[in-house]
């Protein structure tokens, strides 16, 4: 398993045999295949858009259950960066390695 981000609370891993993405925050664990995950990192990225001066706390509902978490604006902030960067480093469906 390969390490993407980790950052606490955040950690965000690869499994290369099934080429899937794991991110863990808050208690929360996902397995995501890589279309599930750029739909993730577009979902938080239209969130983020909807944050003002008075935002403490962000509500994210995640597909699984219909179910929905409150996560601090911190934490969230920093799921929304783990997220970007990791996509960021992505090209097709491999990591690119510095």
């Amino acid at each position: 398993m390969l390490q993407l981000y980790n950052e606490k609370p955040i950690s965000i891993f690869m499994n290369n045999n099934n080429r899937r993405i794991k991110i863990k925050f808050c208690n929360v664990s996902m397995k995501l295949k890589l279309c599930q995950f750029f739909h993730f990192r577009n979902y938080l990225f239209m969130k983020s858009k909807k944050l003002n001066a008075d935002t403490n706390q962000v509500d994210l509902l995640l597909v699984r259950e219909n179910l929905t978490i409150t996560i601090s604006l911190n934490d969230f902030l920093q799921l929304l960066h783990g997220v970007q960067v990791v996509a960021s480093n992505m090209k097709g469906n491999t990591i690119i390695k510095e």
